[in-house]
């Protein structure tokens, strides 16, 4: 009997050992990891339709050290996903929502040509809100320049604005072209059809240079009864010239008509052709947002 009562407390005894030691072992994981179904592990949830945050520093979610990297994944996989990344330097960065992405901090000033007539050499303060936006979005470095040839009185005839962009193209490098033209061939020459032939043979300039992007804005409005007859040409040709931007493939043409940026608002110009300090201001933003929409220069 002695035998069997040392027997059963020796194994008793046992039994309690190892019951001690995994109930230690499950407290000891202090700062450790808790996972339930569908639930939060390591800072990170995941499921259909949902966020993965990962760190990119340590243990802790965000990482010590580093920016927490973000991506968003629908149920329906990655074609639907959208990324946003960038250098620790902040100089480059890449968005995309599918197939084409759109990288910031890689355009040089000088491979942006703008050119054109009075409405933007006048006082050149479209081109400089346009440069202002850029640097503040991170799309053009502090300290430089568009290309601005710009010209007042000069038309698309007579080969005046096109030798604006061959002058800025010496270089070799210009990718991108922010342009207005018609305006003087409509109110000095009363020929619009003469723009539209120049215009024509100016993209396949571009296009043997291998230009990538020109966005085209195109004038508000004249406002007073003494440009009556510019109004009539410009309605005329305004419908050509867009057309012609929006059937080029190379370069690719981003038309931006400026009539509703300008409409209510007498006080973008005093001349009734000319933007004023705000109407250069408001030209140029509206400018910006769409070199943004369209990739251009970004």
């Amino acid at each position: 009997m002695r035998s069997i009562r040392r027997y059963v407390a020796t194994n008793l005894s046992v039994l309690g050992l190892l019951s001690i030691g995994l109930y230690a072992c499950g407290e000891a994981s202090d700062g450790g990891t808790t996972s339930t179904s569908g639930g939060t592990t390591d800072g990170a949830t995941s499921g259909p339709g949902s966020t993965v945050t990962v760190g990119t520093g340590g243990m802790d979610p965000g990482g010590a050290g580093g920016s927490p990297a973000v991506s968003t994944s629908g149920s329906g996989g990655a074609g639907t996903a959208e990324a946003s990344s960038s250098t620790s330097s902040g100089e480059t960065s890449v968005t995309t929502g599918g197939a084409d992405a759109c990288v910031k901090g890689q355009t040089r000033g000088n491979q942006v040509a703008v050119i054109g007539e009075s409405f933007i050499a006048a006082t050149h303060g479209i081109t400089q809100q346009i440069e202002k936006q850029a640097k503040a979005n991170g799309s053009l470095a502090e300290g430089e320049r568009y290309i601005d040839n710009s010209v007042s009185g000069t038309t698309l005839a007579n080969d005046q604005i096109p030798s604006q962009y061959r002058k800025a193209a010496e270089n070799g490098m210009i990718k991108y072209v922010l342009m207005d033209g018609g305006g003087n061939d409509c109110l000095l020459r009363g020929d619009g059809d003469g723009a539209l032939a120049a215009a024509e043979s100016l993209f396949e300039t571009m296009a043997e240079d291998n230009v990538e992007k020109v966005l085209y804005f195109f004038y508000p409005d004249p406002i007073g009864n003494q440009f009556a007859s510019l109004k009539s040409c410009l309605d005329t040709l305004r419908p050509k010239m867009k057309e012609l931007c929006d059937g080029l493939t190379a370069p690719k043409c981003y038309w931006l008509d400026l009539r509703p940026v300008w409409n209510g608002h007498n006080d973008y110009t005093q001349d009734g052709i000319h933007p004023t300090a705000a109407g250069s201001i408001a030209t140029g933003d509206a400018v910006w947002e769409s070199m943004v929409e369209n990739c251009v220069a970004q």
